[in-house]
């Protein structure tokens, strides 16, 4: 299995005793602006980063199309100036595009507009009601057949203000859930990435103590279901993979909270220090035993900004990159991750870090020299004579080879003379525990 993964900005830190094992940098890519979120092709063969200026008349914002093998420019797509964020369809042949005015989708392979989504309540800013958006999050469904967005606005002169959650039939253009109750503040929402449910935050504004989870049935729109714990606002709703679990953080309430959608119960409650702690950015399912966290962290009264693994099971976290970003992951055959740091974006093995989770015996293991152009050399320790097996794997996730060997004066030695320039991965098979590595053919 692989898995990427990216990110940009927050705060958080793990109350439980911790370790590191920071992940092995693969390649980074510079970005000439500030970037604001990325998403990976669903082959896992491409990155798309949104990229802005603070100053929109500087340039127009772009998405730019990276090839994960490689680390080239495939594409750059031209978009307006008031681009803010991107989610990708599943079958990847469409964006999703949030600006001032309107949601916008655009074809993938040819940047044409497909179709245009005005928010209701904007205006003209010469009218009366005419109010400034920010948006909060926006999404397609899992099929692709619906997209909405939340945005608060309000009018700097009139001091009018909006809460809206809006979702559109892509097709046809008609709205089929439009939520916009002046007692309603909301936030956040999620489709699930396997079936028909949506996951909406809202809050009333002289609740704070009172902020629901809402689940909604997609196509019927139907409440089915109704979670209430935090407090406060809440930042951020991410299902898992499979869609069986959907975590919530909040904004200040020190709870990060993992729901079982199956049983529409509460999983567990993360209890975070609030005195290390100011709060979660963003976080990401490993899978249904781990969630990956940016987060801030104030130790020996100094500011660090950190990539946190929690094991829910365990409760334990792993340091496993520091700096700050959003996170996305994409899984294929070994398990990788990406980050994004502002004005860069970093491809790293998380293998190295997936072992300290683990309860997996660790194997004293080199592998020599890296990079190399002909052959590569494992060194291990009391291990002679034993049966192994690897396979090698692209970083765009294919399995170039695969077979069986014995080593021989604890050496392992592996012709890789036919293999084409760029990144790979070696996962190893010894008396069945299993071990990756990275190694660049230049």
């Amino acid at each position: 299995m692989k898995k990427y993964f990216v990110l940009i900005l927050l705060l958080i830190a793990f109350y439980l005793p911790s370790q590191a094992e920071l992940a092995d940098t693969i390649w980074t890519h510079p970005v000439p602006r500030i970037v604001k979120s990325i998403k990976f092709s669903p082959d896992g063969k491409y990155i798309y980063t949104v990229s802005i200026y603070i100053d929109s008349s500087l340039d127009t914002n772009r998405i730019t199309k990276i090839d994960v093998l490689t680390n080239n420019v495939v594409k750059v797509y031209d978009t307006p100036k008031d681009l803010k964020s991107m989610d990708l369809s599943q079958d990847g042949k469409y964006f999703l595009l949030s600006g001032d005015t309107a949601l916008v989708v655009v074809n993938t392979e040819t940047g044409e507009i497909f179709k245009t989504f005005v928010y209701p309540f904007y205006l003209a800013p010469d009218k009366d009601d005419y109010i400034v958006i920010d948006i909060k999050s926006i999404s397609f469904s899992f099929d692709g057949k619906y997209c909405g967005v939340v945005y608060n606005g309000g009018n700097p002169q009139t001091k009018k203000s909006h809460s809206n959650l809006i979702i559109w039939e892509v097709e046809t253009g008609k709205v089929v859930l439009n939520r916009n109750d002046d007692n309603l503040i909301f936030e956040s929402f999620s489709f699930s990435p396997t079936e028909n449910i949506l996951a909406v935050q809202y809050g009333h504004p002289n609740q704070i103590n009172k902020v629901p989870i809402s689940i909604f049935e997609v196509g019927t729109w139907k409440l089915i279901n109704q979670f209430e714990g935090h407090t406060f606002q809440i930042n951020g709703l991410k299902f898992s993979k499979d869609g069986n679990s959907l975590v919530s953080w909040g904004n200040r309430d020190d709870i990060i909270k993992v729901w079982d959608i199956k049983t529409m119960t509460l999983k567990q409650n993360i209890n975070v220090d609030k005195y290390l702690i100011y709060g979660v950015w963003d976080i990401e399912f490993l899978n249904n035993n781990s969630i990956i966290v940016s987060s801030e962290t104030l130790i020996n009264s100094k500011l660090r900004w950190e990539f946190i693994l929690i094991d829910l099971n365990k409760h334990t976290k792993t340091v496993i990159a520091e700096g700050l970003g959003y996170i996305d992951l994409k899984t294929t055959n070994s398990i990788t991750f990406m980050v994004v740091l502002n004005v860069a974006a970093t491809l790293y093995n998380l293998d190295k870090t997936l072992d300290v989770q683990s309860d997996t015996q660790q194997l004293p293991i080199i592998l020599y020299p890296n990079p190399l152009t002909k052959e590569l050399t494992l060194s291990l320790s009391d291990a002679n004579n034993t049966m192994v097996n690897y396979s090698i794997i692209s970083i765009a996730g294919n399995e170039i080879s695969n077979s069986n060997t014995v080593i021989n004066n604890n050496l392992i030695k592996i012709n890789v003379s036919n293999l084409s320039i760029g990144s790979y991965v070696l996962n190893l098979n010894i008396n069945n525990i299993i071990k990756s590595f990275n190694f660049i053919i230049q």
